[in-house]
This record gives C-alpha cells, structure tokens and sequence, in this order.
C-alpha cells in the first residue's frame, strides 16, 4: 500500500501557502476518525482513510464548482468504546479528546481559518458526541463556524433536531434503490461493522487495503438485538459478541461497490454546493 492521508491537505504544503488560504478565509475540511480493529480483512485505519478519501472527494467538487478549500491534517486518536477490547484498538478518554480538538480547532483560527466541515467516519456513540461537545466549545471560544457532517437517521441517537448550528445534515437526495437489499437472506443483516458496504467503500478507495483472500472466505454474521445491546455497551464482552471483529457480510461487498460509488458521489455534490452556501451566507 502506497498511499498517504497527508496526501492533499495542509501537511503538504508550505507556511507561506497556509498564510495565504488563511487571510482569504478559505473553507476547511477537516477529516476525523479513529484506529480501530475492523475484521481480519481490512486495516485498523478504515474510518480515517474513508473519511479523508471523502474530504478529497468534497474537494475536488468543490474546486470543479470554482471554490478554493483546505483538508486540515486527518485526526485519528478517537473513542472506541465498542471494540476497545481488541488489539491495535486505540482509544482516548474523552477530556483528552476534548482538549486535543478544542486546541486544533483554536490553530485554525490562529491561521484564519473559520469555516470548518468535520467528516467523521466512525459512528461509536461515545465518539461523536465528544466531536459534538469540542465543536460547540470551539464555535462559543473562538467565534467560528464548525459543523460536523450528520446522516439525518444519526439525529435521535444525540438528541437533535438537524437544525443546531453545528450541525451540517446530509439532505442529498439519494435513491431508494441504492439501499436496497437484493439478496433476501441479507434483508434483515446488520451491516454495522466492516461488513459488505464498508469493505466496499475501502474496495473503491483503497483496493490494495482489502485482503482479498481473507474476505473471501467470511461468513456472513449479524448481531441479535441482545448482542447488539451488548456490543453497544462496550467491554471484553464484546470479543464474544463479534469474535473475529466485524458484523456483516463482508464477502458480499463486490455487489455493494457501485452502491458506494454512487453514494459518495451525490454526498461530495451535495456537501460541496452545501459549503457554498453557506459561504456566501456568511
């Protein structure tokens, strides 16, 4: 694997150049997420190697619609409070994270920075909330605009109605058809962790990621509602839960590619125009 998540963002340039963006207030994407066990078939850098491989996507529309933007540096030290009992699973407390946020979010401001879009790929409650709780601190402390890009069925889980100013809700129009399950005996799978559409989202990005003589031979495995109960509530319990670490039909996911596909793309195209928008309101 030869690729890099500094590749396009502000680590790769220069101060001058960072000066430059910063006095002309361009906007940021910010991509976040975690190291975290995600099967024996994919890299523990899943969520931060899909939310940066989204920023670059929202970039690149971004630059086709004639606006200038920035990828912040990629932020991989989150929460796993799920799979946290697995090996190669890093996990912060959240007053860590916190202060680790709070204190980025401060040197964009520093270098003229405020118009922030967060991109987090990995859905442990206990993560977001803590991305939620360091946006509002930061937006209050430092006057600026972070958001954080939230699927409208996310909503409930953290108590929000969509239209809290620090929330940037993805109302793209999507197909039904793209979440529709062809197979019948997957109908009611729960494809929550490196199961078919994650392992296909990392099979479209990063081809060379995906163990393929591994995949291959998983099997599909769903949660039950106890055991979802279980894996939600986090602990050593968890490795009996999912023993080899994803919950899905992770052999399924060459039939999910052009879903993802498609998916992503009406997300960089609604995101792009959505930043727009909210340039110009400013």
């Amino acid at each position: 694997m030869n690729y890099s998540i500094f590749t396009d963002t502000m680590a790769d340039m220069n101060w001058k150049e960072i000066e430059e963006k910063g006095n002309a207030k361009v906007p940021v994407l910010f991509p976040l997420g975690v190291i975290e066990e995600h099967g024996p078939h994919l890299p523990l850098g899943t969520d931060i190697y899909l939310s940066y491989a989204i920023c670059k996507k929202i970039k690149y529309k971004l630059i086709e619609l004639k606006t200038d933007c920035l990828i912040a540096p990629p932020y991989y030290w989150g929460i796993n409070h799920c799979t946290g009992s697995f090996p190669g699973t890093f996990s912060l407390k959240p007053e860590t994270m916190i202060m680790a946020l709070t204190d980025i979010f401060e040197n964009l401001h520093q270098f003229g920075f405020d118009q922030v879009c967060c991109v987090n790929q990995h859905g442990d409650a206990l993560h977001v909330n803590t991305i939620i709780n360091s946006i509002k601190a930061a937006n209050e402390k430092f006057n600026m605009s972070i958001r954080l890009l939230m699927e409208p069925y996310d909503l409930y889980t953290y108590g929000l109605s969509g239209k809290e100013d620090f929330i940037m809700l993805d109302n793209a129009a999507y197909s039904p058809e793209l979440f529709a399950e062809d197979d019948a005996n997957e109908k009611d799978l729960l494809d929550i962790h490196a199961g078919a559409l994650e392992t296909a989202a990392m099979e479209y990005f990063y081809p060379d990621a995906v163990r393929k003589e591994i995949v291959n031979q998983l099997k599909s495995y769903s949660l039950t509602e106890s055991s979802l109960n279980e894996w939600i509530a986090g602990g050593k319990a968890v490795k009996n839960v999912v023993p080899l670490g994803y919950a899905g039909n992770p052999a399924g996911y060459e039939k999910k590619i052009s879903t993802g596909k498609a998916i992503f793309e009406i997300l960089a195209d609604y995101c792009a125009k959505k930043i727009i928008e909210d340039t110009l309101a400013k």
